[in-house]
């Protein structure tokens, strides 16, 4: 081989070896880099429960910091709930209401990825509170500028703010003190502990009947069988729903004009005074449905017992469990 010919390979050699340089330093310069304010918004119409008709607009900002792999920030959620039939909330005593919710959050980069999920208390503001959920975990997925919030059955895709922002404040909470954690059964107030707690063992009755968005009748029943000792609760409630077409066409689902669908959900809480603190464990399919969509989840209750009903809040719903009367036949499942 002439000289000219090998300077010409050792040119390839090097050429290519430079080239995958090149690409290295590109794969390690391609890191999820995740830091700095995010913001989003979506709006939905309730399809199911005591809130079925309901409109829910979510406003989310994200505040993240990040260190090498390493991600912790925080982010703000405020809620905004307004009645499909004008009736008002329980909690606002209006057909509307907001609330702003704050979770601090930490997470590791993943791959193209970023996994996050909620760490100490949950900061709240305003009238209508939720309770408190299980801490959640999160996949962030980032491109370009929008990173897409994943939770398993929710997707929520935030934009980065274009504008600086300074401080930690995000939303309502500029300037201003978080207050109170939401309620949980953590051990309650003194002023809870000093009261002797409300009986409330026994059987307990909800009924809803109303349209859907479609046009269809939902009738709603739920018979909650309430076991108590001292300021611990252990049952069940039995949830009936039954779905009525109102335009003479069946359903395809059942090829009939109605279906029925009951769930029993396992229960345990606590009585702190008047203050209930319920918390589902587990649920069974007692009568199912082709038409059922299988959408359940466990939720949690806070409220006030008083003279022969239980006020209850859950998520962004209410309701009032009446005591049924001895000689009035119950439901049978």
């Amino acid at each position: 081989m002439g000289s000219s010919a090998v300077r010409l390979a050792l040119f390839a050699l090097c050429a290519g070896a430079a080239g995958c340089a090149t690409m290295k330093s590109r794969a390690g310069q391609d890191k999820v880099v995740v830091a700095g304010v995010w913001e989003g918004m979506s709006q939905s119409t309730l399809k199911e429960g005591v809130a079925a008709g309901d409109t829910r607009i979510e406003r989310q900002a994200w505040r993240l910091d990040q260190r090498g792999d390493t991600v912790s920030g925080f982010y703000v959620v405020e809620v905004t709930m307004i009645s499909g039939d004008g009736r008002p909330y329980l909690c606002s005593r209006e057909p509307r209401f907001s609330t702003l919710l704050k979770f601090d959050v930490r997470g590791k980069v993943a791959g193209n990825a970023v996994d996050l999920e909620e760490v100490g208390d949950v900061k709240a503001k305003g009238p209508c509170r939720p309770t408190v959920r299980t801490p959640s975990r999160y996949r962030a997925a980032l491109r370009g500028d929008v990173l897409t919030i994943t939770d398993g059955e929710r997707h929520m895709p935030l934009h980065r703010r274009s504008t600086p922002t300074t401080g930690t404040a995000l939303l309502a909470f500029e300037g201003e003190a978080p207050e109170p954690t939401l309620a949980s059964l953590e051990p309650g107030r003194p002023s809870d502990l000093s009261e002797p707690p409300a009986n409330i063992e026994g059987l307990w009755t909800w009924e809803h009947r109303g349209p859907l968005p479609s046009g269809d009748e939902k009738v709603e029943r739920e018979e909650w069988h309430l076991v108590q000792e001292g300021n611990t609760i252990t049952g069940y409630y039995d949830r009936a729903v039954h779905q009525i077409s109102t335009d003479g066409h069946a359903y395809r689902c059942s090829a009939a004009l109605d279906f029925r669908v009951t769930t029993r959900y396992q229960i345990t809480g606590e009585v702190r005074g008047s203050r209930v603190l319920l918390q589902e464990r587990n649920f069974e399919i007692l009568e199912g449905s082709p038409c059922d969509d299988g959408r359940r989840r466990l939720d949690a209750y806070h409220g006030q017992a008083g003279s022969g009903e239980i006020r209850l809040m859950w998520g962004v719903g209410t309701q009032v469990l009446r005591r049924a009367r001895p000689n009035v036949p119950t439901q049978r499942f």
